[in-house]
């Protein structure tokens, strides 16, 4: 059955409020013992909630406008194309990209519930996580699902700080068995602790949980439902930001995240082909893995190991193998994001390294493996690739030709209107001016696309010490490390 755009906008801005007011504060009391984010005002008043509709409608019809105006550009385009080609196309290309985006996200709605519960394999690999890890191992012993058909492993990645000492204090706190912790007794990459963690587990489901996120109580048993359909391989959940309030980075980021979740991994999921089930908190099909872990573990590209991008490529090759892909708005977890530019550059300079590889990679098979998906993935492709130069182009465009890309940065304000509009739309938290200044935010460092390009052999992580790489060499290990990595450690 589709939904129209509209009644699935109305259905998930009910439920944004019931999010807001309640699982907002999940990352509070009952997961870390801190204090959750205050209450939107005016909950509960009568007057209150005709004032939030009527906001919604507001920013429902101002989306509408929105696209029709691009809509309208883009037509204009077509028939009275001239001047500078290259730019026109580039226009035309992500114009009905950004549309397609809205158009597909509006016929959205998440896997329904089939009541199954599958046997799960919670998978949290950590490198120096010291001070969330133990954050991590608690919010995955408070989950609803049935404890006898959980497997929670913990692997540590050669910490060079006290991570190993913080996982074996948390899983102590529970019966044997409940949390086993693996020890790697070197750095070996974060693929080869998922790998690790894979290997130790027989599960059906695997999670993929990192060491500093948190997931909801009712996450997993959310999650796995949109396996009930034989064909899936893959579901992402959706990651809020934990730490959202620190700054102003902070709060783009969480809006980025969400506009993201919400309509970019929503339209890929209604083309079956989301193309990264993030590694914050993702859920895979046993046998979508097995059958490629290997391969994509000791993945090679341009002759030097990929030591990034894990979550992107396991992605890829799941879709490559035939299955699809998935995301569902109603498994929620919670991460940290950066707080410091430093480390926000750096980490996206790692993301931005791994799209320039697997998105490629990805555009080579698709049109056999999701042929529904090529038109997307083809202009995402082509016009991310072509972003970096466009902009520098446009910022040039006034020295050069004496003029100033008005249409350029219209069409980029008006971009940056609709996402603010949709996460107003959605939630009620105070943020959506975020959204749209984030919109700028991102689109002024795309350059570094060029960076990431030249810098795409180099194995380093970023936002760690780069012992971190899974290229460093073998460190002397003692015959009790030896016993650890061969056999995990169950932890009483």
């Amino acid at each position: 059955m589709l939904y129209s755009p509209a009644s699935r906008l109305r259905e998930s801005s009910d439920e944004a409020d019931t999010l807001v007011l309640d699982t907002r504060r999940a990352p509070g009391g009952v997961h870390s013992g801190e204090p959750g984010p205050p209450e939107p005002a005016g909950s509960g008043d009568g007057d209150g909630d005709r004032s939030r509709g009527l906001l919604k409608l507001l920013s429902l019809l101002g989306v509408a406008v929105i696209c029709g105006l691009i809509a309208w550009h883009v037509g204009v385009k077509i028939l009275f194309i001239r001047g500078n080609l290259i730019m026109a196309g580039y226009t035309i290309l992500i114009s009905s990209y950004v549309l397609s985006r809205f158009g597909l996200a509006a016929f959205y709605r998440p896997p329904a519930d089939r009541g199954i519960e599958p046997t799960v394999a919670i998978i949290v690999p950590a490198y120096n996580e010291s001070e969330a890890v133990s954050r991590t191992i608690h919010s995955c012993l408070a989950l609803d699902y049935p404890r006898d058909k959980i497997e929670i492993v913990v692997i540590n990645d050669g910490s060079s700080d006290d991570t190993w000492e913080r996982m074996q204090e948390a899983a102590a706190q529970y019966p044997p068995g409940a949390v086993r912790c693996i020890d790697l007794g070197r750095n070996m990459g974060k693929r080869a602790a998922m790998a690790a963690g894979i290997r130790a587990t027989s599960s059906e489901i695997l999670v993929f949980v990192d060491s500093d996120s948190m997931p909801a109580q009712d996450a997993i048993t959310k999650l796995v439902q949109g396996f009930a359909d034989e064909k899936v391989g893959a579901i992402s959940g959706l990651t809020y930001v934990r730490n959202a309030d620190t700054n102003s980075l902070t709060r783009m980021q969480a809006t980025r995240y969400y506009v993201s979740f919400q309509l970019l991994k929503s339209a890929e999921s209604v083309l079956g082909a989301v193309t990264c089930c993030s590694g914050c908190f993702a859920a895979y099909r046993r046998s979508a893995v097995v059958d490629l872990l290997d391969e994509w573990e000791h993945q090679r590209f341009l002759g030097v190991e990929c030591t990034y991008g894990d979550d992107r490529a396991l992605t890829n090759r799941v879709i490559k193998a035939g299955w699809t892909t998935r995301y569902d708005s109603r498994a929620e977890a919670w991460t940290d994001a950066p707080d410091d530019y430093r480390k926000f550059f750096r980490q996206q300079l790692r993301w931005k390294k791994s799209w320039s590889r697997e998105g490629p990679l990805l555009l080579a098979h698709i049109w056999r493996s999701r042929l529904r998906a090529l038109p997307s993935v083809a202009v995402q492709t082509v016009a991310g690739l072509m972003s970096p130069l466009v902009i520098l182009y446009s910022l040039a465009q006034p020295l050069t030709h004496g003029r100033f890309p008005a249409v350029y940065f219209v069409g980029l304000f008006l971009v940056s209107c609709a996402y603010a509009l949709v996460y107003r739309m959605l939630r009620n938290d105070g943020m959506w001016i975020y959204a749209f200044l984030g919109t700028f935010f991102y689109i002024a460092f795309s350059p570094q696309l060029l960076w990431a390009l030249a810098r795409i052999r180099d194995g380093k992580w970023g936002t760690r010490d780069d012992a971190g790489t899974g290229q460093s060499p073998p460190a002397p290990r003692s015959e009790a490390a030896d016993r650890t990595m061969a056999q995990p450690c169950l932890a009483a």
